[in-house]
């Protein structure tokens, strides 16, 4: 039910009061043909806003008023032109009203209290203030270690402007604290209790997750994703069996991993009880890596991304390692031939053999029968080249080819290979 005016309650009592006098002064033959108005209700005054306790989570209003009225409290962003937030006091209540100070905030940044007499009378306004809420942060630093853990440095914001309302009745000093937390899965998880600190370490779940720091003070909060967790992502394709390369291929380990730049590492040793050796390392722009295998001989590989932090998009990568794979690598007698490919009989025709890897080694040049290979005799070569004899025997066509053995170079082994075959012609 609306209130009334205390202002036309005082006019009417006023009326009342002189009615009889005027029958009299008419008995009189003299006539009153006017009221002075009645004076209007003071506006409250001493209007006041303070922190109801130390907890800074609501703001109280008291005023003081001349008389026993009821009064209309809004909220009015300095500026403006419309309310908020009306509260109704009815007479003989106390001058009291408390806010919730995220409800204040919710209206503007700056604000005053208005108290009117009534609930059209005129008002007393309180100081300015500020609900300036808490600064976001933003990251310093990201240090990754080991598998998981991780060491974030935040810093708040800088500030542009100044405080429109300096040393107002609700201002604090150094009431920002910090939560930092993780949301992994759709959970989130609180690292620390709220508090002043500006740098956590930790040791987080299995990535992907991200961190974000809650900065909150008296007004209100903001969470500041600052960094974002992820796996490494690492694929590596490992040949179990491949020929040594040769000047038109060669064996690879190839791969991707997380992100588009990451210094990847090649790990081997000879057995599975050796220790890991680095044998290659190599930056790279996109996504993806290639290590050439090149005549390395036989042995067990892996494949490592280290811990790596992209600060252009706030991510840091755990880093691993693919799964060992043992690679055997074949000798590859990549170019035989015949020179000349067509001889007469009784001439001599040169067998070339060209191998990798580049070593001193006895072949087999052999020949086949129709029914089976014979050794036609053993071929020396130096540094993977071989030159065998033959001379033209029946007339027509016969194949050969070359046996390369196994062998161990520098240490790491090779398994034998067959070449392709390649036709000698004798003609008469």
């Amino acid at each position: 039910m609306p209130l009334l005016d205390r202002s036309s309650l005082k006019g009417v009592a006023v009326l009342k009061k002189l009615t009889p006098l005027a029958v009299a002064a008419g008995l009189l033959g003299s006539v009153l043909t006017a009221t002075e108005a009645a004076a209007a209700d003071p506006a409250p005054s001493a209007v006041m806003v303070a922190w109801k306790d130390s907890t800074h989570e609501v703001v109280r209003v008291t005023w003081t008023d001349a008389g026993d009225l009821p009064n209309k409290v809004v909220v009015r962003p300095v500026g403006g032109t419309k309310t908020a937030l009306p509260v109704f006091v009815p007479a003989g209540a106390a001058n009291v009203v408390d806010y919730p100070a995220t409800r204040l905030q919710a209206v503007a940044e700056t604000l005053q209290i208005e108290v009117a007499a009534g609930e059209t009378g005129p008002a007393g306004v309180s100081p300015r203030f500020d609900t300036t809420p808490a600064v976001p942060v933003s990251k310093v630093s990201a240090t990754m270690s080991g598998s998981s853990a991780l060491r974030v440095e935040w810093k708040p914001l800088p500030v542009s402007g100044t405080d429109s309302t300096p040393n107002d009745p609700l201002d604090l000093t150094a009431t920002t604290l910090y939560t930092p937390r993780i949301v992994a899965g759709g959970k989130i998880t609180d690292l620390a209790a709220a508090s002043a600190a500006t740098a956590i370490s930790f040791t987080g779940p299995p990535p992907p997750y991200r961190f974000e720091v809650v900065a909150t003070n008296e007004w209100g909060s903001f969470s500041s994703d600052l960094v974002r967790a992820e796996p490494s992502r690492l694929t590596a394709v490992i040949p179990a069996w491949a020929k040594a390369a040769s000047p038109l291929s060669g064996p690879a380990i190839t791969g991707t991993f997380g992100g588009d730049r990451a210094q990847v590492i090649l790990q081997a040793r000879t057995t599975a009880s050796s220790p890991w050796s680095v044998v290659a390392s190599q930056p790279n722009y996109d996504g993806t890596y290639r290590f050439d295998l090149g005549a390395s001989g036989s042995r067990q590989y892996r494949v490592q991304v280290p811990n790596r932090a992209d600060d252009r998009s706030n991510v840091v990568y755990f880093g691993g390692f693919s799964q060992a794979q043992t690679t055997t690598i074949q000798v590859n007698p990549y170019d035989v031939r015949w020179m000349p490919t067509t001889v007469k009989r009784g001439q001599t025709a040169t067998a070339l053999l060209s191998s990798s890897p580049a070593a001193n080694y006895t072949a087999i040049l052999q020949r086949w029968t129709g029914k089976t290979w014979s050794t036609v005799g053993p071929v020396t070569t130096a540094t993977g080249l071989a030159r065998g004899y033959v001379k033209g025997g029946a007339l027509g066509r016969v194949a050969y080819r070359y046996y390369v053995p196994a062998m161990t170079v520098k240490g790491l082994p090779y398994a034998a290979a067959y070449s392709a075959n390649f036709v000698l012609t004798t003609v008469a």
